[in-house]
C-alpha cells in the first residue's frame, strides 16, 4: 500500500472489487539530458542584515518547495552538491504530480532499498536529487468496473496515462535524465482510493515507484 503523501488530503472512502491484480503494461523512451537552471542571487545592496539574509545558501522549507526544481529548473544553493562520481547513495526526493499540483511522495515500503529516497519525516534539505514524475495525458480505456463504496455499488471509467519521468539536481537544477512513457492496463483495480475533491467514478492506470527504480539507479546509487 502507498504511503500517505505530504500534506495528505483526508482518504474519503474505500471500495473494493472482487477482481485480479491489476496489471499495467509500460512503454516509452528516454534520454539523458544537460540542460541547467539555478536561482538568482541576492542583492548586495542595503542594510548588512539584509544583505546577509540575501546571500544565505537557500534551502527549500517544505517538500513543497521542490516544485520549482521540476518545472523550472531552479535549484537551491544551500542543498547538497551531487557528485556521481562518488559511488554513494545519492539522496533523491520524490515529487508526484497527477496532473494538477506537484507533492511529495513516498514510495511502499520494499520499492525502492533503505536511503534511497528521503521519506516524509526527512528533511527536504538533505536531498541531492530530485526525481519528478508527472501526468502528462490520460485517454478512455473504454472499459468500465463494477464497484461498491459503503454497500453502495457504481461504475468506475479506466483511463490509461501518460507520464514524464525526470531526474534534476537539486542544488543546480540542471536535468541529469529524462523518459517519457505510457502506464496501460486493461484489468480492474481490485481497490481505490478516493480523496476531497476527486471523482470516484474514474480510475487512472499510473506507473509505479518500482516501474522505474532501474531508470534512477544510476545516479542514485551509480
Amino acid at each position: 500500500m502507498s504511503s500517505t503523501p505530504a500534506t495528505p488530503p483526508t482518504p474519503r472512502a474505500r471500495v473494493w472489487i472482487t477482481a485480479g491484480l491489476l496489471g499495467v503494461a509500460l512503454s516509452g523512451c528516454s534520454s539523458l539530458t544537460g540542460s541547467t537552471g539555478g536561482g538568482a542571487e541576492g542583492d548586495n545592496g542595503g542594510a548588512q542584515s539584509t544583505s546577509s539574509a540575501a546571500d544565505a545558501p537557500e534551502v527549500p522549507a517544505t517538500s513543497l518547495d521542490l516544485e520549482r526544481v521540476c518545472t523550472d529548473g531552479l535549484g537551491y544553493s544551500g542543498m547538497p552538491a551531487y557528485d556521481r562520481t562518488r559511488k554513494t547513495v545519492h539522496p533523491a526526493m520524490l515529487m508526484n504530480n497527477p496532473g494538477d499540483s506537484w507533492s511529495q511522495f513516498e514510495p511502499p515500503a520494499g520499492d525502492f532499498p533503505k536511503g534511497w529516497i528521503l521519506g516524509y519525516s526527512d528533511k527536504p534539505a538533505d536531498a541531492e536529487l530530485v526525481v519528478c514524475v508527472e501526468r502528462t495525458k490520460e485517454s478512455p480505456t473504454g472499459k468500465k468496473c463494477d464497484m461498491e463504496s459503503d454497500g453502495k455499488p457504481f461504475t468506475v471509467s479506466t483511463y490509461n496515462t501518460s507520464y514524464r519521468l525526470k531526474v534534476v539536481e537539486a542544488r543546480t537544477g540542471k536535468e541529469l535524465y529524462k523518459h517519457t512513457g505510457e502506464a496501460e492496463s486493461d484489468e480492474c483495480p481490485m481497490y481505490i482510493f478516493t480523496s476531497e475533491g476527486e471523482d470516484k467514478d474514474k480510475y487512472y492506470n499510473e506507473v509505479r515507484p518500482k516501474d522505474y527504480r532501474k531508470r534512477v539507479q544510476p545516479f542514485i546509487a551509480p
